[in-house]
C-alpha cells in the first residue's frame, strides 16, 4: 500500500485510535519510555506520536524542565493530541504535522528520540534511522519499538479479510528484511552509526468484549488501511471471515483475547562516549 494511502488510514482513524477500550499501544508507550531510561529536563522527539501512547508518558518523564515534541504525518491526529496536551496542562509538549522519515529538526536538537511501532511503516526505515542520528546530540540515544510476535489469530483474520480484495487493490509491501529478526534490527541501527545497543521484548494481552469489538478496533488503527480497500459489497463477507477466524470455536459469551510481542531497541547516538 502507498504511503499516502496509509497516512490517509491514519488520519480518518485519529478519533477512535487508541480510544476503543483495547489495552495495546499505551502499554507498548509506556514501556518504551521506560526502558529509554527518559529523564527530567532532557528533549524528546516522538515520531509517529499518533494519539500520544510514547509523547503522555514521555512528557511525565522529562517534567516541565523538559520538553516533548511529537510529531506525526496524519493532521487530524496531531490536531487531537495537541488539544489532549492543552487539556492536562501539558506546557511542555508540541504537536507538529511531521514526516517519521525525515524529521524537519536541526542536527542536535534532541536528547532522546523515541519510535514507537512506526518505522516499519515508512517507505525508506534505514533513512530513517540516519534522520534520527543527525537529530540527536552527541550522547543522545534512540528507543524503537518493532513487532516481534502477533497472535497468530490476528495474522489469519487479516489474510482471510486481504482474500476479498480486488484483483487491482495494493497489497501491503514486503517487510524490509531489517525487521525480520532482533539481530537484524540490531545491524540496521548499528548501519545507521548508532552504538551501545540493546534489544528487548515486551507482551501484552489485548482483551475484547466480542468479535465486533475487535472490528471496532481494526478499523480504529493501522488495519484500517486494509479494510478500507475492500469494495463496500464486499465488506460483509470479508469482516465475517475476520471476526469467525479471531473468534475460533470460543463459546458465546468467552473472553476474546489476543498477545503481542514488540522488541524495544535502545542505542547510543553517534558520537556518544558509551
Amino acid at each position: 500500500m502507498r504511503t499516502d494511502s496509509v497516512v490517509e488510514a491514519f488520519d480518518e482513524a485519529a478519533d477512535a485510535y487508541d480510544q476503543v477500550g483495547v489495552d495495546f499501544f499505551g502499554p507498548f508507550g509506556a514501556e518504551l519510555v521506560r526502558r529509554a531510561d527518559v529523564k527530567r529536563a532532557e528533549r524528546l522527539l516522538d515520531v509517529g506520536c499518533g494519539r500520544g501512547a510514547v509523547l503522555f508518558p514521555a512528557a511525565r518523564a522529562v517534567g516541565r524542565d523538559g520538553h516533548v515534541t511529537g510529531a506525526d504525518a496524519a493532521a487530524t491526529m496531531v490536531d487531537l493530541t495537541g488539544a489532549e496536551a492543552a487539556r492536562r496542562g501539558l506546557r511542555q509538549v508540541t504537536v507538529v504535522v511531521g514526516d517519521a522519515q525525515e524529521p524537519a529538526f536541526p542536527a542536535g536538537s534532541f536528547d532522546v528520540v523515541t519510535a514507537g511501532l512506526v518505522v516499519f511503516l515508512l517507505a525508506d526505515p534505514h533513512a530513517a534511522l540516519r534522520a534520527y542520528a543527525r537529530v540527536l546530540r552527541p550522547g543522545g540515544r534512540l528507543a524503537v519499538s518493532t513487532f516481534a510476535d502477533q497472535d497468530p489469530a490476528y495474522g489469519q483474520a487479516m489474510r482471510a479479510m486481504a482474500a476479498h480484495l480486488p484483483a487491482d487493490a495494493g497489497r501491503p509491501p514486503t517487510p524490509d528484511p531489517m525487521f525480520a529478526s532482533a539481530e537484524a534490527t540490531m545491524a540496521a541501527v548499528a548501519g545507521a552509526g548508532f552504538g551501545d545497543i540493546t534489544c528487548t521484548e515486551f507482551s501484552v494481552v489485548s482483551r475484547f468484549s466480542d468479535a465486533e469489538h475487535w472490528l471496532t478496533w481494526c478499523w480504529s488503527h493501522g488495519a484500517r488501511a486494509l479494510l478500507r480497500q475492500i469494495p463496500a459489497d464486499r465488506l460483509p463477507a470479508a469482516t465475517a471471515d475476520g471476526k469467525a477466524v479471531m473468534w475460533g470455536d470460543r463459546a458465546p459469551g468467552a473472553e476474546l483475547s489476543m498477545t503481542t510481542t514488540i522488541r524495544v531497541v535502545v542505542a547510543g547516538a553517534p558520537g556518544s562516549d558509551t
